[in-house]
This record gives structure tokens, sequence and C-alpha cells, in this order.
């Protein structure tokens, strides 16, 4: 039988530990998946999940809403934590130019599972992942995401165009690859 997720929410607002055990494993994927994309490797990604969900739980009094809405915070609360890392790291901006012609594309993309593109993200310079996450997959506008990266956001289109560009690079050279 499924939990009900307003009385596990409602027991972790009181500190039941037995309710936030639960929550953890009803929350713990779905934030791995959104760390998944911000940052590499899999110590990082479990360290991520770690502070969001400390910073979730030092919160969660403060939430107010539903299901849908608590996840929707929880992914926001994730993004977030993934960005402070990214600033951290003071990451140098880069570039990475590429002369594809959009014609050239064949369907490869269609053909591709979700493992294959993670992998073809993580091939990105962290600037240009960062970007494209937050515009392509979060749905950030270039005004919010040169707020949270402290970039312009002429820079913000272009980090993503060139995502874009190197993406399908990418994608295509592996798609040779494998033919």
């Amino acid at each position: 039988m499924q939990p009900d997720f307003n009385q596990i929410l409602k027991q972790c607002k009181n500190f039941d530990r037995k309710a936030q055990r639960q929550m953890v494993d009803l929350l713990a994927p779905f934030l791995s998946s959104v760390c998944k994309r911000y940052v590499r490797s899999a110590a990082d990604i479990q360290d991520q999940v770690q502070e969001a969900l400390i910073l979730v739980f030092n919160n969660i009094e403060q939430f107010r809403g539903g299901e849908k809405e608590f996840h929707f915070w929880c992914r926001r609360i994730a993004i977030n934590v993934c960005l402070q890392k990214f600033r951290k790291k003071n990451v140098q901006l880069e570039s990475l130019e590429s002369g594809l012609d959009p014609a050239e594309i064949p369907d490869v993309f269609s053909r591709m599972g979700v493992e294959e593109i993670l992998n073809a993200l993580y091939l990105l310079p962290d600037n240009q992942r960062v970007v494209f996450n937050l515009s392509i997959l979060d749905g950030y506008t270039h005004a919010e995401i040169s707020q949270e990266l402290n970039i312009a956001e002429s820079y913000s289109r272009t980090l993503l165009t060139r995502a874009r560009s190197a993406l399908q690079d990418i994608i295509l050279k592996t798609a040779a690859l494998n033919n």
C-alpha cells in the first residue's frame, strides 16, 4: 500500500524520524536525477542530494502546498544547491566553437536514450552544460540565468547556442562511431 504523501509531509513537519526516512526514500531518486544533470561524478551527485535534503528538512515547516508543489519546491532547492557548487568553483567561462550545418543533422537524436543524452551533456564544458540545463530542461529565462550565474543575458544566449551546437557535434560523432 502506497503511503499517503500528505500524511508523511505532516509528520515530517513534526520531526517524525520514520516519516523523514520515508520522505528521503521518496525524494532521493528524484533529486538524484535533477542533480545528475548538473554534476558529473556519482560522489558529487550524492553530496548535492544530501545537501538538498538537509535544506528541505530544515525548511519543511515553511512549505505550504500539495505533493506536486512539494516536488517542484524540492527540485528548485536541488538546482540551487548545484548552482552554488558551480559558483564556488569559480569556473572560467570558456567557449567551444562548432560549425555544424543544421541540415546535416540526421534522425539520430530520436534513437537516443536518456543515458546517452546525459553522457553527451557531461562532455560539454561546465558553463555550457549548466546554461543548457537551466534553459532547456528547467525552463529558466536568460534573464533568470544571468542573475543566477552573474553573467550577461547575451552571454547566456551565446553559451546556450554553443552548447546546442556542441551537443549536436558530440551526438553526430558518437553516432558515426557506432555505425
